[in-house]
């Protein structure tokens, strides 16, 4: 896939350490749905065209547009994965802190939708494939919060 190469590159140039992984991206599908969906897991297992359609079930509180990309910009990025809905490859990139939303969007465009979590999946940061949905930033809560 073009845009994993491109987006490779862009983050490289950045001084970002990437490490590309084939035929794991069902597994990181997987873990994003039991990460982010809680008790909705069943109904979301239909989801496999699209993950983002979580967000517009507002059953989560989520950030979108502007507020998601200011979100993902801040939030801190030392270790994360990059996954994609149509490819089996995952993105590991390490010392990622200058990785920012306007880097990601510039690469993807409206072609593919695009994942992107921590090393323990406690929050993502989703660019869908339509330009008029998201970007979507959910950060999950303790239930002391």
């Amino acid at each position: 896939m073009v845009i994993i190469i491109e987006l490779i590159n862009v983050l490289r140039k950045k001084g970002i350490v990437v490490n590309e992984f084939e035929n794991i991206g069902i597994n990181y599908r997987k873990k994003w749905i039991n990460a982010f969906s809680d008790s909705q897991l069943e109904e979301h297992q239909n989801l496999n065209e699209f993950l983002w359609y979580l967000f517009s079930s507002k059953k989560v509180d989520y950030l979108v547009k502007k507020e998601a990309a200011l979100a993902f910009d801040k939030v801190n990025k030392q270790y994360c994965y990059i996954f994609f809905q149509e490819s089996e490859d995952v993105l590991q990139v390490e010392y990622a802190s200058s990785m920012n939303a306007k880097d990601l969007s510039n690469v993807t465009g409206e072609y593919c939708d695009v994942y992107i979590v921590d090393k323990g999946f406690n929050w993502t940061y989703v660019i869908p494939h339509e330009e008029d949905w998201g970007p979507y930033f959910y950060r999950k809560t303790s239930k002391g919060d």
